[in-house]
């Protein structure tokens, strides 16, 4: 029997997903809600289905057990404790809120409804980060770098501080969450950061360039840069280090480094496509374990980089508690 999916968010991240999962066998997508009525009834016409502008309206006339939220982070509001409640299973793309209070209170609820849930970090379904983990497997990590420099994202609310949370909370969010895959919890974060070169961009009031210093309860310590003016020169990687080994995850290839030699090996695998699967495989059979983010291992990423624009605004260290 196929899995019935539906859709709160019909734009970008979501088409990729719908790509996907119109060539799973298993798999069919029968509603799409989207505030914009033009991106519900084409994501509608197109995979044979229903479209909605209007969420809660989807959840009662609708019959499905998977839900896709690809919202950009303003817009969570109660929709993932909607669908709990009615024991939808949720693939949730990140970052998965806008503050602490509302990821934590959806995280509250799919533990207490039992509900099957999946966070769109990709870079943990990369064949390179399976390989980096087995490179890595019994070494102790003293430290590592990180980076997401690039150019600007041109989406309206991405500029806006209130509506994206900034480009750590945005889309830095995927290093740091890669960072806490390998080097494991953070236990204090400590963040600077400066702006004044995007004057001429409308509403732009997040930070130009940002540098946050993570200290993990291992030990390890880590810092990840981020710049959204360098779309001439875009570094985007983390790279870890241990005593004679360093290992390197661009998301096309993994770079790895010992004393004399260096071995590049380049990614072979769809990430997205994995990551669909995990979820769909679970939702399906029941069994989660080959999910490699759940909702409430991403919440403890979102209160990561929430602490750096903490320590950012208040220029001293944010002891993180889970």
């Amino acid at each position: 029997m196929s899995v019935r999916v539906a859709f709160l968010g019909a734009g970008g991240i979501a088409k990729t997903h719908m790509d996907i999962l119109a060539k799973m066998d298993d798999v069919r997508m029968v509603a799409f809600c989207d505030v914009d009525p033009q991106r519900a009834n084409e994501a509608a016409n197109q995979y044979d289905g229903r479209a909605y502008t209007d969420f809660r309206e989807m959840l009662e006339k609708e019959d499905f057990e998977a839900l896709y939220v690809c919202l950009p982070p303003f817009a969570h509001e109660d929709q993932e404790l909607l669908a709990t409640k009615k024991g939808i299973h949720l693939f949730v793309e990140k970052p998965v809120a806008l503050d602490a209070e509302t990821a934590d209170r959806v995280s509250e609820a799919i533990e207490k409804n039992g509900t099957i849930s999946s966070v769109g970090y990709n870079w943990r379904y990369l064949d390179l980060t399976g390989r980096m983990a087995e490179v890595l497997k019994r070494k102790k990590i003293s430290f590592a770098l990180g980076s997401w420099i690039g150019g600007f994202v041109s989406v309206p609310w991405w500029r806006v501080m209130g509506k994206s949370g900034g480009q750590m909370v945005e889309q830095t969010t995927h290093i740091f969450d890669l960072a806490r895959y390998f080097l494991g919890e953070v236990k204090t974060v400590y963040a600077i950061a400066n702006s004044g070169t995007m004057l001429d961009i409308p509403e732009y009031d997040i930070h130009d360039s940002s540098t946050v210093s993570l200290f993990f309860h291992s030990g390890a310590i880590c810092n990840i840069t981020s710049a959204c003016i360098a779309g001439q020169s875009p570094m985007v990687a983390l790279k870890v280090y241990t005593r004679d080994l360093t290992v390197e995850n661009d998301y096309q290839r993994l770079t790895i480094y010992r004393p004399g030699h260096r071995e590049v090996i380049e990614n072979g695998n769809n990430p997205y496509l994995e990551e669909d699967k995990a979820f769909i495989d679970a939702v399906r059979t029941g069994d989660t374990s080959k999910i490699h983010s759940t909702y409430s291992d991403a919440v403890r990423t979102l209160k990561v980089t929430l602490a750096a624009n903490e320590s950012i605004k208040g220029g001293k260290p944010v002891q993180l508690q889970y």
